[in-house]
């Protein structure tokens, strides 16, 4: 079933079922800036009277297909209750399905605060129709917080890593190469936000950073994935010190807030002590 007949088929679920009043498509496929493909998911936000109501009766999935699995991360045994409920399906035949349903009063909060929604449906013409754009998904200006505890973040699990190996604790070294990484995007997300006026989208993974990143920085980043062996992670622990160190010096320069050199210094220093530790 392609994207076209499952939201078809979604629409006359919502005529039909009186407890539904607004049906809302979210997420890529109304993203003017995403290239379509057979792969995105159908993301609907379905609101109601009754959100009990609408969960008792759970035939509605088999409309669209033979379900290959199904995860309901709102559901909680014995809970009868729920604000809000999603259904995540994947189909057999290779269409996704992601429905949340919602009270009906949260129907104009949710559309605020979800620049690409469109509504499909809306039987009390109370939603309001807006012009979906990715303006909720982009690069926000980090606050001084922000980027100190991203700062700190890195850095501290930094330590984690040389410790790791030196133990021959590999698993424990990678999983912390990876925290460092992710506190690498976030700082490259923010140069980003700079050069576009934040008006750039990262993307769920970081992959709507790579047009706005020079070829060499990218693939040095892209060099930080090591493979689980001794020398590739320390390779992978030298990169993500270096670009981090280059990265939050821009950001720190661009945002107005004080780059910590010294502090940067003693970690350096830290990382020689425990390389060198029991050699």
């Amino acid at each position: 079933m392609n994207h076209e007949a499952v939201l078809e088929q979604l629409c006359e679920l919502s005529k039909e079922d009186d407890n539904v009043r607004v049906l809302v498509l979210n997420g890529s496929l109304v993203n003017p800036n995403v290239e379509a493909d057979v792969y995105q998911d159908v993301d609907v936000s379905c609101f109601v009277r009754d959100v009990s109501d609408f969960l008792e009766d759970r035939t509605w999935i088999g409309r669209f297909g033979e379900a290959l699995i199904m995860q309901t991360p709102d559901e909680v045994p014995g809970r009868l209750v729920y604000d809000r409920f999603a259904f995540l399906i994947q189909y057999a035949d290779g269409h996704r399905i992601d429905l949340t349903v919602r009270p009906l009063c949260d129907v104009e909060e949710a559309i605020r605060e979800d620049s690409l929604s469109l509504v499909l449906v809306d039987k009390d013409d109370r939603a309001g129709q807006m012009v979906p754009t990715d303006e909720s998904y982009r690069v926000r200006r980090p606050t001084r917080w922000e980027y100190d505890q991203c700062w700190n973040e890195f850095w501290w699990v930094s330590l984690y890593v040389v410790k790791g190996i030196k133990r021959k604790q590999l698993l424990y070294a990678y999983d912390h190469v990876t925290i460092m990484r992710t506190m690498l995007r976030r700082m490259l997300s923010w140069q980003v936000g700079f050069q576009t006026d934040f008006t750039a989208n990262a993307g769920k993974s970081g992959d709507g950073l790579a047009p706005y990143i020079d070829r060499d920085s990218w693939e040095a980043y892209l060099a930080t994935y090591p493979v689980m062996e001794t020398t590739s992670l320390e390779t992978s622990h030298r990169l993500l010190v270096d670009q981090f160190e280059r990265v939050s010096r821009l950001v720190a320069d661009r945002s107005g807030f004080p780059y910590y050199e010294e502090e940067a210094y003693r970690m350096r220093d830290a990382f020689l002590t425990l390389w060198h530790s029991n050699d």
